[in-house]
């Protein structure tokens, strides 16, 4: 049996990122993955979705310029988008692949679970090593009905050969809204089922005004009905109707620890994922983990994943030197048009008593936005009582990029007086920001 100083399990970014830490400091390494290496995020996840996104705002883009003298009609290709994405995400594997076997990485394919505290078993393959780090990520949610096997994920959205006719979406997150959009700017006819709130995690202004989008460009929006079960693409809802066409299941996604047998390796975990502390240590001293699968104050985004990663890596080396900082987590949803936050919502502000002002600023006025016929663009920005932004809350078509921008001024401290005093390009986004904030 082969003892390697580190194990990791998975290959999305926050093993990536381990990796190359490890490698620098010459640590022997296996990276052992059950699926295809590169992870979730490049091949089946925020790049290729992003690729279709790109058609659907230029979609949306040129419908919006039309009563501002742009002609004609623009159609999206499936069939072509999908080569496109299927030449770039096909060939994640191999490069990664390529790339650990020439810094001497072993590689494994296959289901891995542990058999004690510092030995796993790879489809009868035993090996051992000195100390772990679990990186395999999230899985979708199982879709919990009768005949629930037979809904696709946001998986399989890639491997869809044509674009569907009628797709029926069960979820209200990022992936359900993203998929929503995406599919009914390329063709399709879209239904999305949502049990109760939709975003729960973003701000309720800027989420009433992207359903009322979200409606207005024809997806078929239901609240409070739940999918009861499938037969064959015959989706029976709650209210006893039925609707007909492909399900995608988009009720989330779970830590992938089912199979590892964590209990075996004496490694604790709960629905959130692996217990870890401030150092990313799991309750084996000399397993840690990082990235979606990790139970920590991050939010389950790329970023902070591959951020884990290298923190993890670092506190394997030098015994816990390297406490996981607090920074805010700005996150997009990709829709048309696209919402953004930053900090805390008001709900959160008000939960923890903090004295606070809120600016909201209908933003279609503004000539950003009225040149492009933004008419969904708004802003909610909370400050501290001392000036300092506590949340900033974005719709709009420019709100992936400013959020960005709300985020460098929360990282560095920065007041509204400061930001007032900044200089940025005319006329940009960016040069709204003195003006909302």
């Amino acid at each position: 049996m082969k003892r390697y100083d580190v194990i990791i399990i998975g290959s999305g970014s926050a093993a990536s990122q381990a990796a190359n830490v490890l490698c620098d400091a010459g640590k022997q390494i296996a990276i052992v993955e059950n699926w295809t290496f590169g992870g979730t995020c490049p091949q089946r996840g925020c790049d290729p979705k992003k690729m279709l996104a790109e058609g659907a705002e230029l979609i949306a883009r040129t419908e919006r310029m039309k009563s501002l003298g742009v002609h004609g009609e623009l159609t999206l290709d499936w069939h072509a988008f999908k080569r496109r994405i299927d030449e770039y995400r096909f060939a994640i594997p191999t490069t990664k692949m390529h790339h650990w076997k020439e810094h001497d990485i072993d590689l494994f394919e296959g289901e891995p679970h542990f058999i004690d505290e510092d030995s796993i078993v790879i489809d009868g393959h035993e090996i051992s090593a000195h100390q772990f780090l679990i990186a395999s990520g999230l899985i979708p949610r199982p879709l919990d009905i009768p005949g629930g096997d037979l809904a696709i994920t946001s998986d399989d959205v890639f491997d869809l050969d044509d674009l569907p006719k009628h797709i029926i979406i069960i979820g209200a997150g990022y992936i359900a809204f993203e998929f929503a959009h995406i599919l009914r700017r390329f063709g399709s006819e879209v239904t999305l089922l949502i049990r109760s709130r939709a975003l729960k995690q973003f701000d309720r202004k800027v989420v009433k005004r992207l359903v009322d989008e979200t409606i207005r460009i024809g997806i078929d929006v239901r609240y409070g009905i739940e999918p009861v079960r499938m037969d064959g693409d015959v989706l029976t809802l709650s209210d006893d109707s039925t609707l007909e066409g492909v399900v995608l299941n988009a009720t989330g996604r779970i830590p992938s620890i089912e199979r590892l047998r964590l209990d075996a390796a004496g490694i604790e975990s709960d629905h959130g994922g692996v217990l870890v502390n401030e150092f990313l240590q799991t309750t084996n001293a000399n397993v840690y983990a990082a990235g979606d699968v990790a139970k920590s104050r991050n939010p389950a985004l790329t970023p902070f994943a591959g951020q884990e990663g290298r923190i993890a890596a670092l506190n394997l080396l030098r015994n816990n030197t390297r406490p996981l900082p607090e920074r805010p987590a700005p996150t997009v949803v990709f829709t048309t048009p696209p919402i953004a936050k930053v900090g805390l919502t008001v709900e959160e502000v008000k939960a923890r008593g903090i004295d606070y002002e809120c600016k909201d600023n209908d933003l279609s006025h503004f000539l950003t936005y009225e040149r492009i016929n933004d008419t969904t663009a708004f802003s909610r920005i909370l400050l501290s009582k001392d000036g300092h932004v506590l949340g900033a809350h974005l719709i709009g078509q420019h709100a992936p990029e400013l959020i960005n921008l709300f985020s460098f001024i929360i990282q560095n401290n920065m007041t509204h007086q400061h930001v007032k005093h900044l200089e940025f390009a005319y006329p940009t986004s960016a040069s709204d920001i003195s003006y909302i904030i």
